[in-house]
């Protein structure tokens, strides 16, 4: 039977993020789940986007028994209906932040290999959830301009991390020599994106810590500060008009960074607020990002699938709060 896997509000109103159907069409599946879910499900898949294996699809589609359908609500500005996080099914997410907030102070090259293998679990997570997509990308130069790049940042600086990230783009755009699979434009673009965010989220975790133990811990504060506040604008944002998760994850990490600036003796106000801005910035990029290579659709304001898509936000606002640090701490 074929699966339908469900995102966002339509998750929330069926209880379930998937389902199998016996269908022979698209449009059967849909009849046969607004039965099952009723009104409410109904009523949302209205506006809903069908994507079968990865490709958008028609009601007229016709589904095997192996075929995956994913049903994606439309992008929303407005606030959802349910929490934006859950830490349950995020648990090594979390883990890997309280990973890196535990060597912030030892010496830099241990801190060094756990952010490196930090972005290496996620890119393997995101590789393993986008297999399921038309767009699924190659992630073994992205591996090879994580290490390239963490290795150049951590010897030579930004200088290293330039070289580190231009390797990873030669491997991502030669990669299609060697391998005939990959010979198609948009995996050979995704294959060189993820390389890139890839490489700059290692080597600007690595260029925090190179800039002191201080800059870990207030990143740390304002990813953190400001997925929680995501998590309260998408449980509660509705009750107050214009707010969503997007424009919590930016008043939470605007608190953290005033918070960073008025205890860390190192930091200012001004520069801790600029890093909360940037880094909230990397964290909306990132979960739009993220959503778009797991599901082949930007979901916005929610959780895509994968182990690690908790992480998504942090793989960007690492080199953005780096960047702001750089340019006005």
């Amino acid at each position: 039977m074929a699966t339908l896997r469900l995102f966002a509000n339509l998750r929330e109103s069926a209880g379930t993020d998937s389902a199998t159907f016996d269908a022979a069409t698209v449009g059967d599946l849909l009849s046969q789940a607004s039965d099952r879910f009723g009104p409410q499900f109904s009523s949302g898949i209205t506006a809903a986007r069908v994507w079968v294996n990865g490709t958008q699809a028609e009601e007229s589609t016709v589904i095997s028994a192996s075929d995956e359908v994913a049903l994606i609500p439309p992008v929303s500005g407005g606030a959802v209906s349910a929490p934006a996080l859950n830490v349950s099914p995020n648990l090594l997410s979390v883990t890997l932040v309280i990973s890196l907030l535990a060597v912030a102070w030892a010496d830099p090259s241990w801190f060094a290999i756990v952010a490196t293998g930090t972005v290496i679990a996620w890119v393997w997570d995101v590789s393993e959830t986008s297999s399921r997509t038309a767009d699924a990308f190659v992630p073994y130069p992205a591996l090879i301009g994580t290490v390239t790049a963490a290795t150049g940042a951590y010897a030579w600086g930004f200088a290293g991390f330039a070289g580190g990230m231009a390797i990873g783009i030669m491997v991502s755009v030669s990669w299609p020599i060697f391998d005939g699979a990959s010979r198609d434009f948009r995996r050979t673009a995704a294959t060189t994106l993820v390389s890139v965010v890839a490489s700059a989220a290692s080597a600007g975790l690595i260029l925090l810590r190179l800039v002191g133990s201080y800059a870990v811990v207030a990143f740390l504060l304002v990813i953190v500060f400001a997925l929680v506040g995501a998590w309260v604008a998408g449980a509660y944002g509705a009750q107050i008009q214009s707010v969503d998760a997007n424009v919590g994850a930016l008043l939470g990490a605007l608190g953290a960074g005033l918070i960073a600036g008025l205890i860390i003796n190192e930091l200012d106000i001004a520069a801790g607020l600029l890093g909360g801005v940037s880094a909230a910035a990397g964290v909306i990029a990132g979960r739009a990002l993220g959503s778009m290579l797991r599901t082949g659709s930007v979901l916005h304001t929610e959780n895509a699938p994968g182990t690690l898509a908790l992480f998504d936000g942090a793989i960007l606002a690492g080199p953005f709060f780096w960047l702001a640090l750089w340019l006005f701490g």
